[in-house]
């Protein structure tokens, strides 16, 4: 049976029922009780009341927006924001037609049961209220479903076929219900989605991330896995007790963000290209509003922690860098994230408490302050909402004078706060603009109002191509969560996605391995670094968002110079080689699954041993601070290898071939390996630095060549001697060239024997300092044959 179509102000039909997408527990924060009437005197006719609306009720006070011009009216609460037979299945028999409006009406109960005792904390005057672990995690649960279950939702999902629907997912999710047909319609998607939310257990240990994506529609799931990790959540309450927050219907799905807009060269429409969000928000009263915050902004116990504001900032640059300096109308909020019983303040650092581990727990609480904001910052969370409230039918409120102010505010308020009529719906938005304006005028505003048309828009001649990619790489995430046997590499921006990547990884089995036990697998290497089950989690997490910020930065700098895209990399890779070793080696697993593929959307079987296992397999040879940079140069070399399987980098050399091309880069560009002068192990940098002290002229060119101050050769800068010399040099990069490669093939020469003496001490194996001698002078300082030696220098 079809769903019918969508009337959200329509009466409740005698075979329907009338289903909120506004908890009436929430409305009921916003209502007030219908006065008693006065008594009439006696023959006159008693006074007659609409269904919902009698002395004692409780009704609520909205602006209606459905008319040609908004009104005031009063509203019983358990006939606004609903929708006759909204969550109803109708694909289910009669009796089970409402499981979902079921549901739905269990996980409120136990939401109301958190924010009743948030809001007596609050009357009480606490400064703080104590929320469990589970607490927590099902008042988030409850947020992201008010957002997903929304109106828009409703009428995003509410289609007779796949066909018919037309959001910017269509692709995927025509894909999807074509691989599961029990879908017969997107609504069926959506409430099985909706479903499978409600029923979630969210556990600790972080399985149930792994689960979600096999159970309902990916791009969904992997919204609701973003959702609940990347931002905070705070309780606000107004400082001024004459200022009040309101609540639209689309409150909930309302974001403060930072869009792109661009023309459309194929439909010649203005379209959005980007949105950067910064807040989401959730009315719980007119005293109350949670705010979800970005992980991008400040936060100000974190912001006294050695070089915690610095990283964060630094990934909100990376992240936002396609859209330009921008900033958050509310970059100023007052607000924090909660204080963890696991941790404990020592200083300005959270450190752990004694006998916790890291790991979160049921018996873990955390503790919520009350933010106390003033007028500016309410006025600005009200006007988002109003800016946003372009569809809605009503805007809710408790004090008309409040509503009056804060409308006020948001009508003068300069256009940074919104108020931009800009693509297909300018025109309606403007008619909302003068609505609202005439709902200001007649509550007593006289002050200019303000707003603005933008006609022209720069044209975005790859924004098709553009969405392409990120539809492409959509639609293989979504196999790779469904479990599919011939799955697709994950989503590039899904945490749970390239989650499974590294946990691919792990299982990989290891080749027997003389340096260790039998059987030597990535768990082993991943230990060798430093890591533990402790560290682990983290780690993948933050390699997931090292491979989103690489590969952000390509997109958005698609069609800028080489040179310069190249050099952002660069600054990126030093960045990344600055983290603890083990952290890059889950980074540089990443991207060997990703590079490494037939097409960029078949995954490959990784090779057990790859070319950095020598390095981590004789750490203990090399300086700690030159670990992660060797092992990230084994690894590339290792990738363009694979990428370029039929090239000898060593072969007929011309300046015009794709082997000089390769051999410069292999041996010379990537970060932190130029020369062997700086190679981490002291025995071959006195080895190097000895070679060079017997030439003075390729002495001094190397000292300038490798920056290392603990080189005795080093100048910061050329020498009067090597200036003169500089017109008699054909180049002066080829010098060093090939002076570098010269060193290298003596050291080759020399490594096993000057080595020996380390080997023991370390208590290596033999094979080990081979398998070394190979993958360094091979993968880590490429070095060309033997009979190369005179002719270089």
């Amino acid at each position: 049976m079809a769903h019918p179509k969508p009337n959200i102000i329509a009466p409740a039909a005698s075979n329907g029922q009338y289903q909120h997408f506004v908890p009436q527990f929430l409305l009921k924060n916003f209502a007030n009780r219908v006065p008693k009437a006065p008594k009439t005197p006696k023959g006159t006719s008693k006074p007659k009341y609409e269904k919902g609306m009698f002395p004692g009720d409780l009704v609520i006070n909205s602006l209606d927006m459905t008319q040609d011009s908004a009104v005031f009216i009063e509203k019983p609460v358990s006939r606004i924001l609903g929708q006759i037979n909204m969550y109803d299945d109708f694909t289910k028999p009669d009796k089970e037609r409402r499981h979902v409006e079921k549901l739905l009406s269990k996980l409120e109960a136990q939401a109301a049961q958190i924010i009743t005792k948030v809001t007596k904390a609050l009357e009480a005057k606490e400064p703080t209220v104590r929320l469990m672990w589970d607490e927590r995690s099902l008042l988030r649960k409850f947020l992201f479903l008010m957002r997903y279950r929304n109106i828009g939702f409703y009428k995003r999902f509410h289609h007779e076929n796949a066909a018919e629907y037309s959001d910017q997912d269509r692709e995927q999710l025509r894909e999807y219900m074509t691989e599961n047909p029990q879908f017969k319609t997107p609504m069926d998607v959506w409430l099985n989605n909706i479903k499978t939310i409600v029923e979630l257990e969210i556990d600790p240990d972080f399985k149930w991330a792994r689960e979600i994506g096999k159970h309902m529609y990916p791009d969904d799931a992997q919204w609701f896995l973003y959702n609940l990790q990347c931002n905070t959540m705070a309780f606000c309450v107004p400082s001024n007790p004459e200022d009040e927050f309101i609540l639209t219907d689309n409150s909930y799905t309302v974001s403060d963000e930072v869009q792109v807009f661009a023309r459309n060269v194929r439909s010649d429409r203005i379209e959005t290209l980007a949105r950067a969000p910064f807040h989401e928000f959730a009315p719980v009263s007119p005293k109350l509003m949670i705010v979800l915050r970005s992980h991008f902004l400040s936060e100000p116990l974190e912001d006294n922690m050695p070089g915690i504001k610095a990283r964060r900032e630094a990934k909100r640059a990376s992240a936002f860098e396609g859209f330009g300096p921008v900033q958050s109308v509310l970059e100023d909020l007052p607000v924090g994230k909660p204080h963890n019983s696991h941790l404990k303040l020592v200083g300005n650092l959270l450190c752990l408490r004694e006998g916790e581990d890291g790991r979160q727990r049921r018996e873990h609480s955390y503790l919520f302050h009350f933010f106390s904001v003033e007028s500016r910052h309410v006025h600005t969370i009200n006007s988002i909402l109003l800016d946003k409230c372009i569809n809605c039918t009503s805007i809710i409120f408790n004090s008309k004078d409040a509503f009056g102010k804060t409308l006020e505010w948001y009508l003068t308020a300069p256009l940074e706060y919104g108020k931009t009529l800009i693509g297909e719906n300018a025109d309606l938005r403007e008619k909302i603009l003068m609505k609202l304006e005439a709902v200001s005028r007649s509550l007593g505003s006289k002050k200019e109002t303000e707003w603005t048309r933008v006609n022209n828009c720069h044209v975005a001649a790859d924004h098709e191509y553009s969405r392409r990619v990120d539809q492409q790489v959509r639609k293989n995430f979504n196999k790779v969560l469904s479990g599919k046997k011939a799955p697709t590499p994950p989503d590039i921006n899904s945490f749970e996605g390239i989650s499974a990547v590294i946990d691919e990884v792990m299982k990989q089995p290891g080749a027997t391995h003389d340096g260790g036990p039998p059987g030597f697998n990535p768990r082993t290497q991943y230990r060798m670094l430093g890591g533990s089950i402790h560290t682990a989690h983290k780690d993948k997490e933050q390699a997931i968002l090292m491979m989103t910020l690489r590969i952000k930065i390509d997109h958005w700098s698609r069609g800028v110079d080489e040179e310069i895209r190249h050099h952002n990399r660069q600054i990126l890779i030093a960045e990344y080689l600055r983290m603890p070793a083990r952290r890059l080696w889950s980074y540089m697993h990443i991207v060997r699954y990703m590079y490494l593929s037939d097409t960029y959307f078949i995954p490959i079987r990784l090779k057990p041993e790859q070319p950095e296992d020598a390095v981590i397999y004789a750490k203990d040879l090399f300086q700690p601070d030159r670990l992660t940079s060797l092992i990230y140069k084994a690894f590339t070399y290792d990738i363009e290898c694979r990428k370029f399987p039929h090239i000898d980098i060593w072969g007929e050399l011309t300046p015009d071939s794709k082997n000089t091309a390769l051999m410069k880069v292999l041996a010379f560009e990537v970060q932190g390996t130029e020369s062997i002068l700086n190679c981490g192990i002291p025995t071959i940098e006195n080895l190097a630095a000895s070679l060079v002290s017997q030439t003075p002229f390729v002495g001094m060119a190397l000292g300038i060549w490798s920056r290392n101050p603990r080189n005795p050769n080093y100048h910061p800068t050329p020498s009067p001697d090597f200036e003169s010399n500089l017109d008699a040099a054909l180049d002066l990069f080829d010098i060093l060239h090939r002076t570098e490669l010269a060193l290298r093939v003596i050291c080759r020469t020399r490594f096993l024997g000057i080595m020996e003496s380390e080997r023991v001490r370390h208590g290596l194996t033999p094979k080990t300092l081979q398998d070394l001698h190979k993958v360094f002078f091979t993968a880590v300082y490429p070095t060309p044959p033997d009979d190369w030696r005179y002719r270089l220098w």
